[in-house]
């Protein structure tokens, strides 16, 4: 079993970040190639997209702002549940998809950002 990180942003695009998207669409493609080309021989490839997760990366990210709760509060407003994930709860989802609870899952990609990616935004 591989498990590949891709992102939510394999999927969508924010404005003017062509790096990271591009970065994230290339597992995804990996993934799905691998998976077709191994899967005779009991190999199975997939990838986790994971969305906001609270990191010291996406913390540091708000402490850059005047005013920090804000700009969590805003991230929040985003989710539909209000929250973003602990990485605990992308550590869970990882290991269902290496485990032999889903023997039959190839190729594929498990999204995992609370239904985000899913919402309409408003502009």
């Amino acid at each position: 079993m591989v498990l590949n990180i891709a992102s939510t942003h394999a999927f969508t695009i924010i404005p003017r970040t062509f790096q990271y998207p591009l970065a994230k669409h290339a597992p995804l493609g990996m993934t799905r190639s691998l998976g077709l080309e191994y899967a005779g021989k009991g190999v199975r490839v997939n990838a986790l997209a994971p969305g906001y997760v609270s990191t010291q990366k996406v913390i540091d990210y708000w402490n850059s702002f005047p005013d920090p709760v804000a700009a969590k509060a805003e991230t929040m407003k985003l989710h539909p549940g209000g929250r973003i994930a602990s990485p605990e709860e992308i550590a869970f989802a990882a290991v269902f998809m290496i485990s032999d609870e889903c023997p039959f899952m190839n190729a594929t990609c498990l999204t995992i950002d609370g239904g985000l990616s899913v919402q309409q935004h408003g502009t």
